[in-house]
């Protein structure tokens, strides 16, 4: 059976983002992976051991007492729970990998009470590092049944990125939308054809592609904010990687604004992660 981990700090943003994993959990027939993790106190750590021992139990009974609670309120999925001490984001990546999920569910903001957003926060952190496709839900959005996954690609990587999704969408029973944003970098590419090239080959089924001619003068954030909302049933995948076809779209947006802004999940999958199948 498949598995979906979510770690959280017990804030009300990670319970939304366990009620939506959750929700997924159900519809994928999967099980929950709950999370959370202890960071003690570094001068405690230091210079008085005996002490961090005690702190340390302490909050391990306290975290596996809201464990059970957050899985008996906010899930209906098969759940088990895992506590783990350490740095967050080493613990959320160590615990994937020993795990090997399907998804990483976190939520946008965490308990901190500042006003972070994605990009700043433990979940962009995981982003950066995962080899495990994450999926960022939004401050109070509910799940709902999502009729497409909307796909950003510079198609440079189709048929590894097509081969990364189609058991999400399997799984989900829901179609895939490739949407490639043409700011007009390369002119030598003919998207249609590429696209149609390889839904050819792979015999690919329920697969649409959508073109849109945009501005550099207008940031992504903008145009993906337009076209969520008119796609309010679905998931935005991307595929980010250092020095990348997004990082020039970013240039013109703080990153910030994208995850804060854009009010869909947004699931990232990194292209270190998937196998470089060139046409």
């Amino acid at each position: 059976m498949k598995t979906i981990l979510v770690p959280t700090d017990f804030s009300s943003n990670a319970n939304n983002a366990l009620r939506y994993a959750d929700s997924l959990a159900l519809a994928m027939n999967a099980k929950l992976i709950v999370l959370n993790i202890y960071t003690p106190s570094l001068g405690r750590y230091n210079m008085m051991g005996g002490i961090v021992a005690e702190e340390i139990a302490i909050a391990k009974t306290e975290s596996l007492q809201q464990l059970t609670k957050s899985c008996e309120n906010f899930a209906n999925a098969s759940c088990s729970t895992m506590f783990e001490i350490g740095s967050p984001v080493n613990e959320i990546i160590g615990t994937a990998k020993k795990k090997n999920p399907a998804f990483i569910v976190m939520g946008t903001h965490g308990a901190s009470g500042l006003n972070k957003v994605l990009f700043g926060s433990n979940t962009s952190k995981v982003i950066s590092k995962s080899e495990i496709p994450v999926l960022a839900i939004p401050q109070r959005y509910k799940f709902r049944k999502i009729k497409k996954i909307i796909c950003t690609s510079d198609f440079k990587n189709l048929t590894s990125e097509l081969k990364s999704i189609l058991p999400i969408a399997k799984a989900m029973d829901t179609a895939i939308e490739l949407l490639y944003l043409d700011y007009g970098w390369d002119k030598s590419m003919n998207i249609e054809q590429r696209f149609n090239d390889v839904i050819k080959k792979g015999r690919y089924k329920n697969i649409q592609l959508v073109q849109k001619k945009v501005s550099i003068e207008e940031p992504i954030v903008e145009h993906l904010k337009k076209y969520a909302k008119k796609n309010n049933d679905s998931i935005l995948v991307m595929f980010p990687e250092d020095k990348s076809y997004f990082d020039k779209l970013f240039l013109s947006s703080k990153t910030e604004e994208l995850a804060y802004n854009l009010k869909l999940p947004l699931l990232t999958i990194r292209k270190s992660s998937i196998k470089k199948n060139k046409k």
